[in-house]
């Protein structure tokens, strides 16, 4: 072989040995890049919290398929190092259960249902091997591995347990259920549900009906719930005990209204809630008593009134029997109720005369009304004797009724109308006018048929804080506005709340300036046993009937 023959021989495998050589160096960084791809690929599914990215399988730890699972799901997974191809299967925390990498990704929050606090754990379990648990009655997740998991509730359909984060629902058609002790907490044995009809504040309008409840009374109402741990339950909560599908803890109790207005800020107020009921088909005994298991047919019910006092709600409350307290016929030993009756502004229909205000009355209402007491032998009071009664000092007639005029506007004096003074005088009959003494002057209001007691100097208007002025004012300044009217008037006898508002700053300013008795609305009688500041009075508006009248009165 020549020597060139010889150099071209070498040459040429040098090349072919570099060429294998490349290839081998390239095949090995294709293998290292294919490997770190994969597993950075691995790197970006994994997370310590995961979503399902598509149905998939679950698997155990011998990556032997125990289960399905849907796409949406989210779970807990147990931190992981990611380093080599074989890390594919990411665990579920506090499980022996396994997910394949591709099938998840991760996210920042898991859905994690929270138990209903309100609910006590059924001694009772669920026991399978082949379950299929679903959300919202669709499919989630289906596992082929014996579980025992307690009842949390159930309804008609489905029974709810927890697990994996989530309140599950299991067909109940097929499930053994084992009864086992998983809990020692104790379920409520009654439920009372009261009733609030018709909620309002007096400091921005008037209810004289004897369903309205002051939005004031309710607070307190929800101040004594929440110092003894109450808490308020739905009335579709209240139809799942009743049916045993689930168990309530002690203090449950259901309010309801008929009414929209200050719900959601009781809510926010002291966290708990009045349900509105307006457009609901439930049955209600109104009988006052609480419920049991054993009340099946209709929904035994407190209903709150404005004569219900404190001592009566927390009797409610306790479940206890609450019966309704009867007015006591006027007595003249016992000391009975007295109708106090509240009017306001007096015209002449049949001398066209006209008023658009239902607070108004036509003469000829009011002659029928007094023509009644008149024939049936009542005794209209001076407000002298009507104070004197309130105080024990005296005693009266059983038929006897205080007559009460508000404000001083129409047709009540010599210079608005006339109405009033010569009706009295006709039927020679008592009454009170609470006058305004800033917008009118005493003199023209005299008659030996009419005492005049104070409805405040100035304040019987809207104050700058946006509410009747009463409530604007500190007691210093209600002690000035009082005292103008106490010195105008040369008396303080009474004195009545304007608007039928008040607070305890009012009542003190009251009691200071020396009035013996103040009065409000209610619709019902006033007793000696009364606060003599909150005494209660009848309003008497355009509609109210003679037989209306005839029942306050008698």
């Amino acid at each position: 072989m020549s020597k060139e023959n010889s150099k071209f021989k070498n040459k040429k495998l040098y090349i072919i040995i570099s060429i294998i050589a490349v290839f081998i160096i390239s095949f090995i960084v294709y293998l290292i890049y294919s490997r770190n791809k994969f597993i950075n690929d691995i790197k970006s599914h994994y997370g310590k919290k995961v979503e399902i990215i598509k149905n998939t399988k679950i698997y155990s730890k011998n990556k032997k398929v125990i289960g399905k699972v849907n796409k949406g799901y989210t779970f807990d997974i147990e931190n992981k190092t990611i380093d080599d191809t074989d890390d594919t299967y990411f665990k579920i925390k506090d499980t022996d259960y396994y997910l394949y990498y591709d099938s998840v990704k991760k996210v920042k929050k898991i859905v994690k249902d929270k138990l209903n606090d309100k609910y006590i754990v059924f001694n009772k379990t669920i026991e399978g091997k082949n379950l299929t648990f679903y959300i919202d009655n669709k499919k989630a997740i289906s596992l082929n591995k014996k579980l025992s998991l307690p009842i949390e509730y159930m309804d008609d359909k489905y029974y709810y347990v927890y697990y994996l984060n989530r309140l599950l629902q299991v067909e109940k058609k097929d499930i053994k259920v084992l009864e086992k002790e998983n809990t020692k907490d104790r379920e409520t044995d009654y439920i009372s549900v009261i009733n609030y009809n018709k909620i309002y504040d007096k400091n921005s309008k008037t209810c004289n009906e004897e369903d309205c409840i002051d939005i004031s009374f309710i607070k307190d109402n929800f101040k004594y719930l929440r110092e003894k741990n109450y808490y308020t339950i739905t009335a579709d909560e209240y139809k799942e005990w009743i049916k045993g599908n689930i168990k309530l803890k002690p203090n449950a109790i259901l309010l309801t209204t008929s009414t929209s207005d200050y719900i959601k800020d009781l809510d926010k107020e002291f966290g708990l809630s009045i349900q509105n009921i307006k457009d609901t088909k439930l049955k209600f005994n109104d009988n006052n008593t609480k419920n049991t298991k054993q009340t099946t047919n209709s929904i035994n019910r407190y209903n709150i009134k404005n004569k219900t006092t404190m001592d009566d709600f927390k009797r409610m409350v306790a479940g206890e029997s609450v019966v309704e307290k009867k007015e006591i016929p006027t007595n003249k030993s016992k000391g009975g109720g007295v109708a106090v009756l509240n009017y306001h502004f007096f015209y002449d229909g049949a001398a066209g005369e006209n008023c658009n205000e239902n607070i108004c009355l036509d003469t000829s209402s009011f002659k029928k009304q007094l023509d009644y007491l008149k024939n049936n032998g009542y005794k209209t009071l001076t407000m002298d004797e009507f104070v004197k009664w309130m105080y024990s000092e005296i005693t009266l007639p059983e038929k006897s009724v205080l007559i009460t005029v508000d404000d001083g506007a129409m047709g009540t004096s010599k210079i608005n109308g006339n109405k009033l003074i010569p009706i009295l005088e006709e039927y020679k009959m008592n009454a009170t006018l609470f006058l305004i003494t800033a917008w009118w002057d005493k003199s023209n209001y005299q008659s030996k048929y009419l005492d005049v007691e104070s409805h405040g100097d100035d304040i019987h208007i809207t104050g700058d804080c946006g509410k009747n002025k009463i409530h604007c004012l500190n007691k210093d300044q209600l002690l000035d506005d009082f005292n103008k009217s106490k010195q105008k008037l040369g008396t303080n006898l009474a004195f009545c709340y304007p608007f039928y508002s008040y607070n305890n700053t009012a009542i003190e300013a009251v009691k200071e300036t020396g009035f013996r008795v103040a009065f409000i609305g209610g619709n019902r009688k006033a007793r000696q046993i009364d606060n003599k500041y909150l005494v209660p009075r009848y309003p008497i508006y355009k509609t109210t009937s003679i037989e209306s009248f005839i029942n306050m009165v008698s």
